[in-house]
């Protein structure tokens, strides 16, 4: 008899044991989480105060925009209250080429909308919002860079675009798999067609190249750096009505 005793005494201090230690655990894991929820929210409050710095720096936003379509501001749907036959149409990455394995982060590469009530722009999206993240100005695009330079892009040559810009000079750049030279700053991009016939391609005959016409310009930024992403996600989301007013047939980007 006192061995069932002993025995059930031995039981019942290992259940307390073990009912402490759940204590502790539970404890422990309500600290870690309240620590997490802490770290996020102060994470989430340092973003969207850059987010509205940087968006509210008026001398920034005009950085980001053309003809009054800025960056990250202009989304799908307010393209779509402009002009509901907007079509989705293909792009060519003049950066990164056909052959070219990489792709760049900040938009949806290959694919744009285009709309006859904006001539001269191809817009193009974040890869995870509607936010309009890069603008692909073509050969129909007479108008104002961000900067107010003017342009008018079927009879813009390099020279042109080094006389506005000299310190792109210097800028004489293009990835093994691209077909275009790119002369380009942080956020404004020129492309000049590569002559693959001129032998040899290096050294770059500068003088060469100067009187060719610029192909077409871009404008891009990552919205992920500008927006908060709990805020883009409800003002920016995707809507199945965006998705089904969008026209799907596929014109070449030289609108």
């Amino acid at each position: 008899m006192q061995f069932y005793i002993q025995k059930i005494q031995i039981r019942t201090k290992s259940a307390t044991k073990l009912s402490h230690i759940r204590e502790l655990a539970a404890i422990i894991f309500d600290t870690m989480k309240f620590k997490l929820i802490i770290i996020f929210f102060l994470m989430t409050k340092s973003l969207t105060l850059h987010s509205q710095t940087k968006l509210s720096n008026t001398s920034f936003v005009r950085k980001i925009t053309i003809s009054n379509y800025c960056l990250c501001r202009t989304t799908l749907d307010s393209l779509l209250k402009l002009d509901s036959s907007l079509l989705t149409i293909e792009v060519e990455e003049m950066d990164l080429g056909k052959k070219c394995i990489a792709i760049d982060s900040r938009f949806e590469n290959g694919k744009g909308y285009y709309s006859d009530k904006v001539q001269g722009i191809i817009f193009q999206k974040d890869q995870t919002t509607n936010a309009i993240s890069k603008l692909r100005l073509t050969k129909d695009f007479v108008g104002n860079l961000p900067d107010g330079t003017p342009v008018d892009l079927k009879n813009l040559t390099l020279k042109d675009v080094l006389k506005f810009y000299p310190y792109l000079n210097d800028k004489w750049n293009s990835r093994g798999c691209s077909d275009y030279w790119k002369f380009s700053n942080d956020t404004l991009s020129f492309y000049v067609k590569i002559d693959t016939t001129k032998k040899p391609q290096f050294p770059i005959d500068e003088m060469f190249y100067l009187d060719k016409p610029i192909e077409a310009i871009d404008l891009g930024i990552s919205c992920y750096s500008l927006l908060d992403r709990q805020e883009t996600n409800i003002i920016f989301k995707e809507s199945k009505q965006t998705k089904k007013r969008l026209n799907k047939k596929n014109y070449s980007s030289q609108h």
